[in-house]
This record gives structure tokens, sequence and C-alpha cells, in this order.
């Protein structure tokens, strides 16, 4: 499946995430899941759709065997050991990310996928989104139209 980057931000852009994972035909949300190792690591939380369909790179791609590498070189203990997260759910950091909460991976900056999602629909990254919020694995798609309309306003 072909990502499709969209020139969407604020609540169109939290709303076209909640379209990609509400279609019918959509085999890819699960909340539990930052990012997953079937279908080229597009089976992925919301705020991981939110980010890659606004154009996000992982840090990491993960090839068929589920090894993981950073360029052409695989991924190491010490690439991770730095992080405030697991290394799969860095992205490549880009224009408007808040420089502090910018990490450092192989002399990359890279942001976690919840820092961008939530800076892309209009939240604040500072704010606590993970329990109780838009990341809460335990969500359905009816608590998230909810959380939705109640943090970034109604479907425009």
């Amino acid at each position: 499946m072909a990502i499709q980057t969209v020139a969407l931000r604020g609540a169109a852009l939290a709303w076209h995430g909640y379209d990609l994972v509400t279609a019918p035909d959509c085999a890819t949300w699960d909340q539990t899941t930052w990012r997953s190792h079937e279908r080229c690591g597009t089976v992925c939380c919301y705020g991981s759709h939110v980010a890659l369909a606004a154009g996000g790179r992982w840090l990491v791609r993960i090839d068929a065997e589920r090894q993981e590498w950073i360029d052409a070189h695989p991924v190491t203990e010490a690439d991770t050991a730095q992080l405030n997260g697991s290394v799969e759910q860095y992205l490549i950091a880009e224009t408007g990310d808040p420089s502090h909460l910018l990490e450092t991976v192989r002399g990359k900056k890279v942001i976690h996928v919840r820092f961008r999602a939530v800076r892309l629909i209009g939240l604040d990254p500072e704010e606590p989104h993970e329990f109780g919020g838009i990341f809460d694995p335990r969500l359905t798609a009816t608590a998230l139209a909810d959380l939705l309309e109640r943090r970034v306003g109604p479907r425009p």
C-alpha cells in the first residue's frame, strides 16, 4: 500500500487521519501498535497515520525479514540507548518540529511520532496526550471521533 501525502493541517488533517483509520477497507489501524513490521510498516496507531499522511518519513526502515535499518546499517542497541521510546517510533525531523523535542540518532535529528502528530493537528506537544487522549491504546473509532470533536473541533 502506497502512503499518500496530503497538504492538510489542523482539524482537516485530524479528520483525514480518522477517515484513514475508519475506511471500510482499512486493515492498517491498530491503536496499540505505533508501527508494525507487517505491510511495510504501515500498521500503526492514529498518530502514525496522521504523520505519514502529512509526509512524515520514518528514521528506521523495516524489511520483510523484520530487520531494522537506518540507511544501510542495522539498528543497534546504541541507537536506542538515548531515546525516550523505541527507535522505530521516530520520524526524521522537519521544519516546524519544536527543537527542544528533537533527539539525535547517528547524527540525524529525529522526533517521536506522537509529538509530530499532535503538532500537525494543532494541539500543544507539551500537553500530555497519551493516556486518556488520542494515543490511548484502548480507543475505539467512536471514542476517537468524540476526542477529535472535543480537542480539535468538528469535521471541517
